[in-house]
């Protein structure tokens, strides 16, 4: 019996100790096992043929494009992890001033941290530097301009300053000595007989290894950028085996 395969595969990466999933990849894009080794020949005789082949160094790669990226994904490919508390975050508004010379900002600015105002004309450029003092208590969103020389009714006002965002927000440090770790693979898809009929194929992979290089998107125009992961597969501590693969035929 032939086989075709033409269906995506959904993947669960799992702690390679415990057993237990850190994360399913289930809106994927493509996924591709490429295997590559080395063989080497003896030669000799006139013209020096080779001889015998010996093969060795098989490597096995696992590129993976998942069209959507999750907290644990890409806590997957940093090697981090997202942790939630408040945060002191940095906002950039445009406001214009009110008839009784008050700009009124959409979070409260902090007043220990630096924060800027400008004069602008088109809402990007720093057209004049305004010389103004936030009232430490209360902290409150609306700022009193009218002490500010050379501020009407009407101007827009770029403000640069920072806020406390709420205590359900969740961060990722990205850091230097972080890099992604070596999960067990198992993925489940669907190769078509000749018959015409659907087999379930499972894939698994005791080892993988995330590589640390990967790229985060970003663009105005055209299509969603997918998230590329892309893995060694590492041979089994227990076995030779590095990619086992079930078909589950019926009889």
């Amino acid at each position: 019996m032939r086989y075709g395969s033409r269906e995506i595969m959904d993947v669960v990466l799992k702690d390679v100790k415990t057993g237990e999933p850190v994360v399913y990849l289930e809106s994927l894009t493509t996924s591709t096992l490429e295997f590559a080794g080395s063989t080497v020949y003896a030669r000799g005789g006139k013209g020096h043929p080779r001889l015998i082949g010996w093969d060795s160094d098989k490597d096995i790669t696992m590129k993976m494009e998942d069209a959507l990226i999750s907290k644990e994904s890409l806590a997957v490919l940093t090697g981090s992890k997202f942790n939630k508390s408040a945060k002191i975050v940095h906002k950039k508004e445009v406001v214009e001033v009110s008839a009784d010379s008050k700009i009124t900002l959409s979070k409260a600015p902090l007043t220990n941290q630096k924060y800027y105002f400008y004069k602008t004309s088109d809402e990007t450029s720093l057209n004049e530097k305004l010389n103004v003092t936030i009232a430490a208590t209360p902290v409150k969103e609306e700022i009193d301009l009218s002490a500010v020389t050379g501020i009407k009714a009407g101007d827009k006002v770029i403000a640069d300053y920072y806020y406390t965002a709420s205590a359900s927000t969740q961060s990722m440090t990205i850091a230097s000595d972080l890099f992604p770790g070596t999960y067990k693979l198992e993925g489940t898809t669907f190769w078509r007989n000749e018959d015409g009929k659907d087999v379930e194929a499972l894939y698994t992979i005791p080892k993988l290894k995330i590589q640390p290089n990967f790229s985060i998107g970003m663009a105005s125009s055209g299509e969603p950028q997918p998230f590329t992961f892309t893995a060694d597969v590492l041979k089994d501590r227990k076995s030779t085996a590095m990619v086992v693969i079930d078909l589950l035929e019926e009889e």
